[in-house]
């Protein structure tokens, strides 16, 4: 799952078997694994958070960019061919003077706090060197707050200021850094460990199953000897699940209360994961014994926020007034609103799952065993929001023609690929990133051709993919 357009990549499985149990076992659990980040993604506070800090950040580029005065344009291809981005951490303030220099900033922060949030090592060693880190993230909570106000969000006062108390300290362990990328990972290898409970993937070649306990050995299974490490002792899979999910639910200001205030240990997840499983030690839990049941989970929740001080976070807004892709795709909005609002629409059906069925979230792997595993085929009312809606199999884009038609995608995938192309016009150097987009799209001259003109008609620049 690429962030940057919301579409799950499924490609041919790599397992190199004539055994055609093992092969489409393959490609199942590696489905799990990648369906399980959209999920989690947008059945999440974090993920949530996430969402409106990218389309505040892009909604910032898509108006800075329209509104560049001509010396400024004449700059950004200067500095880009000479392979310097417009925008920079490095060089800031690059603008010494008006509007310019001051979306500068705010874009910067914007950038610098997303990937704070989901993975420090998108950003550039110096960033996080000679950044004021609490300064972007306090400035990027309230810039996204005011603009998602009595929408998204609840009602921002005119004198708020966020505030994010404590200290800003990442999280390192012995087996390296601890991001919330990771526990994503780490969740998605246990929900693909789940699917060996079932009668299928038994009969599959025993090396998928071994392959995988030889992943949790490394970076994406330094998560769950994170939390052993921390509680003391050995924990099972359910366990660890459990604690992620309640890592990944933060308090966020606007989003779970109307408190402009938070705790950055209450607000990043990988500082609530290592509290969460720090207060694991000398308490054991049903979800170490028994299969996962919402109950059993709910009241896991309850206890972990007894015992660790931290409070599970929660949306009390409405998210979106959408309730179908067809309206995403529709409804006139500005191509930097498009993408965000698929997501949002989709998170706002899983709060009320969350509250009746907790574990297909938490649990995602369970979605596809006993009978469950109808919703991997054709989900219940309300469940399809669990799976992505966007797939590339094989480099060819697909979408369900139950929800939208061929013209409505196409508008849904223009959407993404010019928001996504924002932070390489002010941030990056050289022709725009299509690895997030269908290959199919740019192997047709006159597709790219086609969609270089609309992203010159939305930015007024003459930039594109493919070109340097």
């Amino acid at each position: 799952m690429n962030l940057r357009s919301q579409i799950l990549f499924q490609d041919q499985t790599r397992t190199r078997t004539s055994d055609l149990v093992t092969a489409v076992g393959s490609w199942h659990k590696t489905y799990v694994h990648e369906s399980s980040h959209w999920a989690r993604y947008h059945g999440s506070t974090v993920g949530i958070l996430l969402s409106l800090l990218r389309r505040t950040r892009d909604q910032l580029a898509a108006y800075t960019i329209s509104h560049l005065p001509r010396q400024d344009v004449e700059r950004l291809y200067e500095d880009r061919s000479s392979g310097l981005p417009f925008f920079s951490f490095e060089r800031y303030p690059r603008h010494a003077q008006g509007e310019l220099k001051y979306s500068e900033l705010d874009w910067l922060n914007l950038y610098f706090a997303y990937y704070l949030l989901l993975d420090p090592e998108g950003l550039k060693e110096f960033d996080t060197a000679t950044w004021d880190m609490r300064a972007a993230m306090e400035h990027s909570l309230e810039d996204m707050w005011r603009q998602s106000a009595g929408t998204e969000m609840v009602e921002c006062p005119d004198d708020v200021r966020v505030g994010v108390d404590g200290a800003l300290r990442l999280v390192h362990t012995s087996e390296g850094p601890l991001t919330t990328r990771v526990l994503f990972e780490c969740a998605a290898v246990l929900d693909e460990l789940f699917q060996f409970d079932g009668a299928y993937m038994r009969k599959t070649d025993p090396a998928l199953r071994e392959f995988l306990l030889e992943v949790l050995n490394g970076e994406y299974g330094s998560t769950c000897q994170a939390a052993r490490a921390l509680a003391g002792r050995d924990l099972a899979g359910s366990a660890v699940l459990a604690l992620i999910d309640f890592a990944l639910n933060s308090v966020v200001p606007g989003l779970d209360s109307g408190d402009p205030s938070v705790d950055w240990k209450e607000l990043y997840p990988p500082h609530r994961f290592v509290t969460a499983a720090k207060a694991m030690a000398g308490w054991e839990t049903d979800l170490e014994f028994q299969y996962p049941t919402h109950e059993a989970t709910v009241h896991f929740q309850h206890m972990l926020a007894k015992r660790s001080g931290l409070r599970m976070g929660s949306v009390v807004s409405r998210l979106s007034d959408l309730s179908t892709l067809r309206e995403a795709a529709t409804i006139p909005m500005h191509l930097s609103a498009r993408t965000p609002a698929v997501s949002l629409m989709c998170a706002s059906h899983l709060p009320d799952l969350r509250e009746r069925d907790v574990c297909s979230i938490s649990h995602y792997g369970v979605n596809f065993l006993s009978e469950r595993a109808t919703r991997f085929i054709k989900p219940d009312r309300g469940m399809q929001w669990l799976f992505p809606v966007f797939q590339v199999s094989q480099g060819e884009y697909r979408w369900s023609a139950e929800h939208v038609n061929l013209e409505e995608a196409t508008d849904l995938l223009i959407g993404a690929a010019v928001a996504s192309a924002y932070d390489d016009v002010l941030h990056g150097v050289g022709p725009l990133d299509h690895d997030h987009l269908p290959r199919s799209l740019f192997d047709d001259v006159g597709q790219a051709e086609a969609l270089n003109q609309v992203l010159k008609d939305s930015t007024g620049l003459d930039m594109g993919w493919h070109r340097a």
